[in-house]
């Protein structure tokens, strides 16, 4: 039986940009693990989506090496393909969608179009766990591959942030420090021990896209030179570091930020957060969804 599947640019101000997603449509199928790894690496994008599958709930997401967690671009692709497929449900003027993960419920909120989906946004409460004790910033511009007044110390400083998964966070001065920055191995790792994860997000005040706040980029090991990958599963670190700065006042905060290079594809996001004493970080994260294409897999 052949398997219907999109192609979505997701986090894409204009089309052949942001991050692409491929949803597949199981349309009730029974499509075990491996099968569906199969597909992902098929498609050979960073993740791939499985929408209305056996047992769903009502997606999974899954990559070349196996079944992965939600980030934000897979939430926007699978709200996206759900609102098309009847699977969010009818509140009037928006439609929602609720994705399980574990024991945390994510929901979505998809804007109305018309009979199409709109801005998709979706919700997320945060409990972070935030290490103020970093490597000094001679060795940290060193592993790299920048220099130290490159490295923000005035505003913001490196921490490390944990909500889903540890990442250093680490600010500089402008954007294209940002893209220039390279990571060296050796320097990279008489490091690791002191910080204890692998994951990087670089940003700086400004934007490639002229339409943003912040410029960022996720940064690790496994990573080529000039690559540029989805920033979307390190944005409630993110958020949560922009949350814990002193200057940062109780109540809503709103801010967009890029990701990619002039010459690569460009992601634009947006976000809101709530900041309130005693209370965890509450936040929104959306951006537009563009449907590039259909097609069918075959002998899949």
């Amino acid at each position: 039986m052949a398997l219907q599947y999109a192609l979505l640019d997701v986090f894409a101000d204009a089309p052949f940009q942001g991050t692409q997603v491929p949803v597949v449509w199981l349309d009730g199928a029974d499509c075990a693990d491996d099968r569906r790894t199969a597909i992902a690496g098929e498609f050979e994008q960073t993740e791939t989506v499985f929408l209305g599958g056996a047992g769903d709930a009502p997606a999974s997401v899954f990559n070349r090496a196996g079944r992965c967690g939600f980030g934000a671009h897979t939430i926007l692709a699978a709200s996206y393909m759900a609102f098309e497929k009847g699977l969010a449900e009818d509140r009037g003027e928006y439609s929602s969608l609720v994705l399980s993960e574990g024991s945390r419920p994510i929901e979505s909120f998809i804007d109305k179009v018309g009979d199409a989906p709109g801005a998709i946004q979706f919700s997320r409460v945060l409990t972070p766990t935030i290490d103020r004790f970093t490597p000094d910033v001679t060795r940290l511009a060193a592993a790299l591959g920048t220099q130290a007044r490159h490295i923000n110390y005035s505003k913001y400083k490196p921490r490390v942030v944990s909500v889903d998964r540890p990442t250093l966070v680490v600010p500089f001065t402008r954007p294209e420090h940002v893209l220039a920055a390279t990571l060296d191995p050796k320097g990279w790792n008489e490091l690791y021990g002191e910080i204890y994860t692998s994951d990087l997000f670089l940003f700086a005040p400004g934007s490639i896209t002229g339409a943003s706040q912040f410029h960022g980029r996720l940064l690790n090991p496994d990573l080529g030179r000039g690559v540029y990958p989805p920033i979307g599963n390190v944005l409630p670190e993110f958020i949560a570091y922009l949350a814990e700065q002193d200057d940062t006042a109780p109540g809503t905060h709103t801010f967009s930020i890029d990701r990619g290079s002039p010459d690569t594809r460009r992601s634009l996001l947006e976000v809101e957060f709530d900041k309130r004493p005693g209370r965890e970080v509450k936040c929104r994260i959306g951006g537009r969804v563009i449907k590039m294409g259909e097609g069918a897999l075959y002998n899949a």
